[in-house]
């Protein structure tokens, strides 16, 4: 059981990558754990701001942790304001 993952902006430039695939067993299913697993590393050493990060679960914005099935599609972007 996997996810696709897609990031965006700041968040693609630090990770270096636009796309990955994880399984779905290594994070428990839930969105706050995926985003910490992957993420992680960004928010202790890499200056990426947790609070910054905006999530969406097959193309439809989250705010809150959800739990997460085979074959969706997470997007992973920094927070903007525009004007």
């Amino acid at each position: 059981m996997t996810v696709d993952i897609l990031f965006f902006g700041k968040i693609a430039d630090k990770t270096g990558s636009r796309r990955m695939q994880i399984d779905l067993m290594e994070t428990g299913g839930r969105l706050f754990a995926l985003r910490d697993a992957v993420l992680g590393a960004l928010f202790e050493e890499g200056g990426l701001d947790a609070a910054l990060v905006q999530m969406s679960v097959n193309q439809v914005r989250v705010t809150g942790d959800t739990t997460l099935s085979d074959g969706d599609e997470v997007a992973f972007f920094s927070a903007f304001s525009g004007g």
